[in-house]
């Protein structure tokens, strides 16, 4: 669980860093092994709580070119606001899955922690990059790697491979 303690927290800038395993993030993508951390900046202002954090984790992928198995980091940005109010709070009970980012979301007057557990297990899972490439491949042309896909050059004087179409050719737009 990633939470903040907000009990007697005064006014002004609280830089954090919070760091829990991968295993203690319900519904983490696999992807995601060892540590996750999250650094930032909680700011109080009267009854208003803002959070501006950065959630790293290192995932474990196999590489789409070469199979061969590397580790990355994933790095995602994260930006929260809180403010103190029963009624909006009970208002979003239990949406928590459901709210974006740019949500004022409610809390109460009693609550001691604010869970950012599921805002940085969304913002890593959208993190994970859809064609996993390893760090030594990604500038290298695909036909390199595997001559085999590359296509096969055609001569000029080559003939037609189906010469039903030849008379096609012939034609000019006008």
């Amino acid at each position: 669980m990633i939470s903040l303690d907000i009990v007697g927290l005064r006014e002004g800038n609280h830089p954090f860093t919070i760091e829990s395993t991968a295993q203690d993030i319900p519904h983490l993508p696999a992807e995601y092994t060892g540590l996750v951390t999250v650094q930032g900046l909680l700011q109080k202002h009267g009854r208003r709580y803002t959070i501006d954090a950065t959630a790293t984790g290192q995932a474990h992928f196999t590489c789409d070119r070469s199979l061969e198995e590397f580790d990355e980091d994933i790095s995602a940005d994260l930006s929260l606001s809180y403010i103190v109010d029963p009624a909006l709070a009970a208002e979003q009970a239990g949406k928590g899955q459901d709210l974006d980012e740019e949500v004022i979301r409610g809390i109460r007057e009693e609550d001691k922690r604010i869970d950012i557990t599921e805002d940085v297990r969304q913002v890593l899972a959208v993190a994970i990059p859809l064609r996993h490439v390893a760090p030594a491949y990604r500038d290298v042309p695909l036909e390199q790697l595997h001559p085999a896909l590359a296509p096969k050059a055609r001569a000029a004087d080559d003939e037609p491979v189906d010469d039903r179409w030849a008379a096609l050719k012939n034609l000019k737009r006008t």
